[in-house]
């Protein structure tokens, strides 16, 4: 009861203030005059409505979904991984760093121009999620085990705990808000990077793609359509790694991790 009515509160709060930007965006389409510049907020949705309806716009989104998420679970698993080894080695540390450094300043557009040399245009939305993701990952996975308290690696060392104990009980605690907190970032990067690339590699079946096709038409109104399915899809994802963060710094044993 409380949580529907919690619930209720939410919607009440956002109501005011989708009619104020729904209104704002109408003043400005007819501020503007042109469709083919600005479509009102009523046109695209009436034609994302006609867009949901078709076999095409739900394959488009789970084509693209599929791609992008594995892109963003290996940058996570290889983020953890590269960020462990560098821990434990300085060397290793001092070799990983200057490339990651250069693929996190990267351009996108840059990027996404050197993969399509190297694979093919379909599995851009894995490829460039993943190099956008990973820094960051491995930023603060190294910095989380840097962190771990002295004082308990020291007691155990003491008290002679096994390493994979030492690892459980106390790295672990150290890394997971680190962890967490890279996750929650992340899933934006991935998602904003994936369908940009889609969109620059032009790759067929995607939501880049037919974003792509809809500029080639000048079919401003597909363009707005696909822009709020978009926005859409990436609260969503949000919202669901943010609940699975919420589950994984309970699970971890620690308090409720806030994001």
């Amino acid at each position: 009861m409380k949580t529907s009515s919690l619930f209720l509160k939410k919607i009440l709060y956002a109501l005011p203030v989708i009619a104020f930007w729904w209104l704002v965006w109408e003043i400005a389409a007819l501020w503007v005059g042109s469709h083919i510049i600005l479509v009102p907020p009523r046109m695209a949705f009436a034609r994302l409505f006609v867009l949901m309806q078709t076999t095409e716009f739900w394959l488009a989104i789970a084509t693209s979904m599929r791609r992008i998420m594995t892109g963003f679970f290996l940058a996570l698993a290889a983020g953890v991984l590269i960020a462990m080894a560098a821990a434990a080695s300085k060397i290793f540390h001092r070799l990983m760093l200057p490339a990651i450094n250069i693929l996190n300043a990267m351009p996108l557009a840059s990027f996404v121009l050197v993969v399509l040399f190297m694979f093919n245009r379909q599995h851009l939305s894995i490829v460039v999620p993943f190099v956008m993701v990973m820094p960051i990952i491995f930023h603060n996975v190294y910095k989380g085990i840097k962190n771990t308290d002295a004082d308990l690696l020291e007691m155990a060392q003491v008290f002679s705990i096994p390493f994979w104990k030492k690892i459980r009980f106390i790295y672990v605690k150290s890394v997971i808000p680190f962890f967490l907190s890279a996750a929650t970032i992340g899933i934006g990067f991935a998602w904003k990077s994936g369908i940009s690339a889609e969109l620059i590699g032009v790759a067929r079946g995607t939501i880049g793609g037919h974003l792509h096709r809809a500029q080639i038409g000048i079919l401003s109104v597909d363009i707005f359509a696909w822009t709020i399915a978009i926005v859409v899809l990436s609260y969503l994802l949000d919202k669901g790694v943010r609940a699975l963060v919420r589950g994984a710094g309970l699970i971890s044993g620690g308090k409720q991790f806030r994001v």
